[in-house]
């Protein structure tokens, strides 16, 4: 509502106007109306005001002549009186809003008399279209539009203003910003496209240092370096690389009045055409304020479904996890701020295009500054865990002093996981190495995690009887085009867990390292289908011995009939499972419950056919959990019955007996 327009208190003064008899007569009569409103133009502080006083239909009919919302609308605002309950509520909603108003509905508020009509549509003159016919209602809809709109433009102004107050705190960029992007940010963008010829030497070009080059023994989209720069580049063929459109993001930073500034770009290489210019684009999408300990962030997109572009309050769209940072100023950038030795520069430096998240790596130091110990020590892979995942600060003991202490590692362990820059994920595969007793180069790590990583499983199982070395020998023999090394161990795993449930002796020599390992295989594994084949039968023998003392014992306690139905106990367990296969349902899973004694599984019969399967009963302690029919079909109003005499006449005097 705006300034000195309507005034609540003088709004309230205005006496409530009851509904007519002949409203209420109207009411009775039409069914297509949710609320009849009653329209009148008064003059308060000098202001000609209409007031709409709507009443409900219901209301209406049960005699209530109490209007349920009164609205007071001029052609620049617009306030409505809602009667709860007994309490008077103030809202500044359109009249759709509060009445939950259906646009697909047939039931619309109507003006109840001539009078109501001559009002409105003398105050509301200037909502009308010679185009479309609107009705009353529709005309009172339109001006609070009209006014919603107005609303809108104002608050969206202001909005627009303030933004753009915060927008002036941005400076130009750099003047090398775009030879910082194409030479550092984009380094995955790095080509030599070549000639493809029958020669020894082909000639070829570096989109990097934009040098002409020899190349020799090259294959399409295969990785190298350039012979002249020596940067990591990809061989591209002329003839088949004529589309390359490479994406990347990169940030900057910028001092401003209060803090400083992160400004974030979606960046483009294209390559399309002339490969010897590329075409890079670059759009600001995303900007952060870093003011004290206040983040506040703005994207370029649509501005409140006006479809205007321009900058926006808030992060909504856009997401920038992994940028490259521009590093030329970052020292001088967060100098005298709470960042300054959060050693940001360092981190985004560790290699070109290198990946870093600023909102996460700031975010991060501000609750844990031993990032900066982390990036000093060259730990690049657990500070990038650190800063892009929460899910990793636990790893980090924080109340002991140095870093080998906050990994739980030695002296000289922390130097070897200094040297291989390792995460925390490999940090675990080097303790398990460690428990383990296997040493390895730095190399050799490297080499172990690049060969292991997707099976860790496997090849530690096989560490807890060989050596590394031992096992990638004896694996290596069996290698072929039907088996890679990988496959050959997971089969070796195999076949030493089934060795291990038969029984035998692992540490001889002739058990762990087979002839043939395949054929072993073959045949331990069956050899372990015959030994669980024969407990599974000595189990169900023994199952079998118990259950038949105990039907035996239970047919003397829960045997009951009446003139119509019958319980029967079964005789052994096959009964029992075919039972289940008749009726179809699970019983027959139960058979071990029946022979250990905790569950007690009975048949009602149908003594009309007293040996077909009808109804299956579980007893848990002399109580009833279930009685299940056909395809577990809920029991029938005539078995509930005898179910229910059955509880009271048997089950109830089996827990008396028990319980005395």
């Amino acid at each position: 509502m705006g300034k000195n327009s309507l005034k609540k208190v003088l709004l309230r003064k205005i006496p409530v106007q009851l509904a007519t008899e002949a409203t209420i007569s109207q009411a009775r009569r039409h069914e297509k109306a949710s609320y009849y409103i009653k329209a009148a133009v008064r003059m308060i502080n000098h202001k000609r005001i209409l007031i709409l006083q709507l009443y409900s239909r219901k209301d209406l009919i049960l005699g209530i002549k109490e209007p349920r919302i009164r609205t007071f609308l001029t052609k620049t605002d617009y306030i409505s009186q809602c009667y709860e309950e007994g309490t008077v509520k103030w809202r500044t909603g359109r009249l759709d809003s509060l009445l939950a108003y259906d646009y697909y509905s047939k039931e619309e508020p109507v003006l109840c008399d001539t009078a109501s009509e001559r009002a409105v549509n003398a105050y509301l003159s200037y909502t009308e279209d010679e185009r479309i016919k609107r009705s009353g209602y529709a005309k009172i809809r339109q001006a609070q539009n009209m006014i919603l709109e107005q609303r809108l433009q104002k608050k969206h102004a202001m909005i627009e203003r303030r933004i753009d107050r915060k927008m002036q705190e941005v400076k130009p960029l750099p003047k090398d910003f775009d030879d910082w992007i194409d030479e550092v940010a984009m380094a995955q963008s790095r080509y030599i496209y070549y000639r493809y010829s029958r020669k020894k030497y082909m000639d070829g070009y570096c989109t990097h240092c934009h040098q002409a080059v020899k190349v020799h023994k090259v294959r399409h989209r295969a990785e190298g370096r350039c012979p002249k720069c020596g940067v990591k580049v990809v061989f591209l063929a002329e003839g088949k690389a004529k589309h390359i459109f490479d994406h990347g993001q990169v940030a900057y930073f910028q001092k401003t009045p209060k803090g400083f500034l992160v400004r974030y770009f979606a960046v483009s290489k294209s390559y399309y055409g002339d490969y010897r210019n590329p075409q890079i684009s670059t759009k600001e999408l995303m900007r952060e304020f870093y003011e004290d300990s206040l983040v506040s962030g703005y994207e370029y997109r649509q501005f409140k479904q006006t479809g205007k572009i321009r900058w926006c309050e808030d992060w909504m769209k856009y997401s920038f996890l992994d940028v490259a940072v521009y590093t030329k100023n970052l020292h001088a950038v967060l100098k005298n701020t709470q960042y300054q030795y959060c050693a940001l520069k360092e981190f985004a430096s560790r290699w070109d295009g290198a990946a870093v998240n600023p909102y996460g790596y700031l975010k991060r130091y501000q609750s844990m500054p031993e990032i900066e110990y982390f990036v000093k020590a060259g730990l690049y892979a657990m500070t990038y865990e650190l800063t892009s995942y929460s899910n990793y600060a636990y790893r980090v003991q924080r109340n002991k002093k140095s870093l080998h202490e906050m990994l739980g590692v030695s002296k000289q362990n922390f130097r070897f996981i200094q040297a291989c820059d390792m995460s925390f994920y490999q940090l675990d595969i080097y303790n398990k190495l460690c428990k383990q007793g296997v040493n390895l180069s730095i190399g050799e790590f490297k080499r172990f995690y690049d060969t292991y990583r997707k099976n860790m499983d496997v090849i530690f199982a096989l560490l807890q009887y060989t050596s590394l070395h031992k096992a990638e020998r004896y694996c290596n023999g069996f290698i072929d085009r039907q088996y890679d090394l990988l496959t050959i161990m997971g089969i070796w795993k195999d076949y030493i867990c089934f060795c291990r449930e038969l029984g035998y002796n692992l540490k001889n020599s002739f058990v762990l390292f087979p002839k043939d390992l395949i054929v072993a295989h073959k045949l331990a594994y069956q050899d372990v289908l015959n030994r669980r084949e024969q407990e599974r039968r000595k189990k169900m023998q023994q199952e079998e011995r118990r259950a038949k003392r105990l039907l035996k014992k239970y047919r003397n306690l829960y045997a009951w009939k009446d003139n119509r139905f019958a319980v029967v106990v079964p005789k052994d367990l096959l009964e029992i499972k075919e039972e289940g296969h008749t009726l179809h349902h699970c019983v027959a899973t139960y058979t071990s419950r029946v022979a250990d004694g905790t569950s007690i599984i009975l048949f009602v019969r149908d003594l009309q056919s007293p040996d077909k399967p009808f109804y299956t009963m579980e007893l848990q302690k002399n109580k009833i959990i279930q009685c299940r029919g056909y395809s577990n079909h809920v029991m029938t109003s005539e078995v509930q019955e005898f179910v229910k005499r059955y509880e009271s006449r048997v089950l109830k005097k089996i827990r008396e007996k028990n319980a005395a």
